[in-house]
């Protein structure tokens, strides 16, 4: 056909209805759709292009009514809707679990729970405990909780075993770590609960930036039951060829290095690096070593390193090393036995030449005394006597100074029960009496008393006792008037803070112990305590 005007204008119009019709059938469809969805229905406002009819009928239609055209939900903008929605619900979740606005929000990656049942301040004792003198250093009286953590030389980030002793039977103990001596918070490390004799044994794991001077502290809940110990830290670095890889402080090991300045000395460290070095070799000619058989030193137990360091030249060879644990004993002999009577300590399995600190009732601070290990571990008999005060089962902690090796024992201080018999059981007045006295300390001074039957005791006379404890005929007095009645007498010892009791008479004075038995022994020690009745 000819493609005149009139034809291509009947073309264009065609054309033109048919986008028309199209356009309102997929916005009639699109309509139904959003009021399936809840969203408003929208006029038609059609962006066609320029010069199409919809464009001008959009343009038209808006001009007539005065309104101006609304925008269009597309969606994009619905899923961009959704997108908030879902945000700002689990911003509900999440402050709704933390307790409101108010809370805090646990931003550590642990669990909520296990943070709350650690409390964090730290207890401090109502009370410091009475103290004793042995050998000019104060030492708890009494046996309270104590601590001990094994190996007490630790490495940032390792594992160590935790003993414990003196709590309550059955209680819940917290475990935190502090890092000064005033610090009133500490760091919780983990919850524990004692066995049915107040006994602990758990487990730590140490931060990574544990530094010097950090203490542990276990502490019972709802009571004032608090002990602490001194955590030492060991550093930990790089690689070394070594022929063993296992091994304990003191076993032998031969290394070789390379790299050191020619006849260079080179100082050898297990574990650290400063101080004394644990040997020193020199390299040859070249700078290395090919042999050297070397000692095992005192690191923490576990992963550790062998260090050496170039004195001039600062050059480091490092290997690593798993230093096996030392696992000592102590025993003392005997185990139960009165104040001021000598006891001897030994013990075994410490690092070669190590000063070993042993502790009575405490497992810090400044000990009881020390002693040094021989090249085995050893340490040979160590005789103390035992201070007068400590009464019961006392604790005995030894400890390896640079190991950090514990062991644990503990001895009983038997009470004093001294007698007492006097001259003569019954005397009228003007009657000298005298004591026979046994059962005290040895050398100490025995204080005798004198009281009614209402308890009104007046001191009497002071006298010694010999190395045994035991006197004859001391204590002189006369009975008056008024202790024809009955009159009772008591003597304490002065170091021993244990006394005895006698009366003169009273019904109970023929009943005191092997009095009757006696009676017939004394009867010449009543005659002589008469008479130096008399001469006083």
């Amino acid at each position: 056909m000819p493609d005149n005007p009139e034809n291509r204008e009947n073309r264009e119009n065609s054309e033109n209805r048919e986008n028309r019709e199209n356009r309102e059938s997929r916005e009639s469809r699109e309509s139904r759709m959003d009021g399936r969805r809840g969203i408003p229905e929208q006029s038609d406002t059609s962006e066609g292009p320029p010069g199409t009819d919809a464009g001008t009928d959009a343009g038209t239609d808006a001009g007539a009514t005065g309104q101006q055209p609304r925008r269009r939900f597309t969606w994009k903008r619905v899923a961009l809707i959704a997108v908030a929605l879902v945000a700002v619900g689990s911003l509900v979740q999440v402050i709704a679990k933390s307790g409101g606005f108010g809370g805090a929000l646990n931003t550590t990656g642990g669990k909520s729970e296990h943070n709350k049942s650690v409390p964090s301040q730290i207890k401090q004792p109502t009370q410091k405990p009475k103290t004793v003198r042995l050998g000019g250093q104060k030492i708890p009286r009494q046996s309270g909780p104590i601590i001990v953590v094994n190996p007490g030389l630790v490495t940032p980030g390792g594992t160590a075993s935790v003993e414990g002793a003196g709590f309550d039977a059955k209680s819940t103990v917290d475990l935190l770590l502090k890092t000064s001596a005033k610090q009133t918070k500490g760091q919780g490390l983990s919850t524990a609960k004692t066995d049915r004799t107040g006994s602990l044994n758990t487990q730590i794991t140490l931060p990574e930036n544990i530094g010097r001077g950090a203490t542990l502290v276990v502490q019972q809940r709802n009571a004032n039951n608090v002990a602490e110990a001194q955590l030492v830290s060991g550093g930990v670095v790089g690689s070394l060829k070594i022929n063993k890889l296992v091994g304990k402080p003191g076993d032998g090991v031969s290394v070789s290095v390379r790299g050191f300045g020619a006849g260079e000395k080179v100082d050898v460290f297990w574990g650290r690096v400063g101080g004394k070095p644990d040997a020193t070799l020199t390299t040859d000619g070249s700078g290395g070593i090919g042999r050297a058989d070397i000692k095992v030193g005192v690191a923490p137990t576990g992963t550790s390193t062998l260090i050496l360091v170039g004195e001039k030249s600062k050059t480091t060879a490092t290997a690593p090393f798993q230093v096996l644990g030392l696992y000592p004993t102590v025993k003392s002999s005997p185990y139960a036995l009165k104040a001021g009577k000598q006891i001897t300590v030994s013990a075994a399995g410490f690092a070669p030449s190590e000063r070993v600190l042993f502790y009575i009732n405490s497992a810090n601070g400044i000990p009881a005394f020390t002693s040094n290990a021989d090249a085995n571990g050893n340490v040979g008999s160590v005789s103390f006597d035992v201070p007068f005060g400590l009464e019961g089962t006392q604790s005995l902690t030894a400890i390896g100074d640079r190991t950090r090796a514990v062991v644990r024992a503990g001895f009983d201080v038997l009470p004093y029960t001294p007698t007492a018999d006097p001259s003569t059981y019954s005397g009228k007045a003007g009657t000298a009496v005298s004591f026979y006295v046994g059962g005290f300390a040895a050398n100490e001074t025995v204080t005798l008393y004198a009281g009614g039957p209402n308890g009104d005791a007046k001191k009497i006379a002071t006298f010694p006792v010999d190395a045994k404890g035991a006197a004859e005929a001391a204590g002189s007095y006369l009975i008056t008037k008024a202790d024809e009645g009955g009159v009772s007498f008591k003597l304490v010892g002065s170091k021993s803070g244990a006394s005895a009791k006698a009366s003169v008479n009273s019904q109970q004075g023929g009943q005191q112990q092997g009095g009757q038995q006696q009676g017939g022994q004394q009867q010449g020690g009543q005659q002589q305590g008469g008479q130096q009745g008399q001469g006083q």
